[in-house]
């Protein structure tokens, strides 16, 4: 890129943006998807609740969203989710009442087990872009 004496400044800082935008921008997307496989690990080792079969925790997994990339930022978005027993997390989470009646028989305790590893996934981004920007 040529540029005159007069305008250098404004070379120079347009140069600087977009390669910042352009690092700060992968470096972003790379934790992401980093930060979302740390989520499926963590949710893969289990919770307060007790499995018979092994069947709920070993289907936690991660994807991008499809169409999910943001117009403004450029940066990608990120779901982490039960495959196949996907009906299940709501119910362990939350709790719910008996197939047989609820207030005759009562409800199923509720295992805080999603919560818990999403309070710490903004940390966990934040300190992952702030590590690769850095280098």
């Amino acid at each position: 890129m040529r540029a005159s004496i007069d305008n250098l400044d404004e070379a120079i800082k347009a140069e600087l943006e977009n390669w910042s935008n352009d690092v700060v921008k992968r470096a972003a997307n790379e934790a992401f998807e980093e930060t979302a496989a740390a989520a499926a690990k963590s949710l893969r080792q289990g919770g307060p609740y007790q499995e018979r079969t092994g069947r709920y925790t070993k289907d936690w997994t991660y994807d991008q969203r499809s169409g999910r990339t943001s117009v403004i930022t450029g940066l990608n978005g990120y779901s982490v989710y039960n495959k196949k027993n996907y009906q299940l997390t709501h119910l362990l989470e939350k709790g719910h009442q008996l197939r047989r009646g609820g207030r005759t028989y009562g409800n199923v305790k509720a295992f805080e087990h999603i919560a818990p590893v999403n309070e710490t996934l903004g940390d966990l981004a934040v300190s992952k872009i702030t590590q690769k920007v850095r280098g």
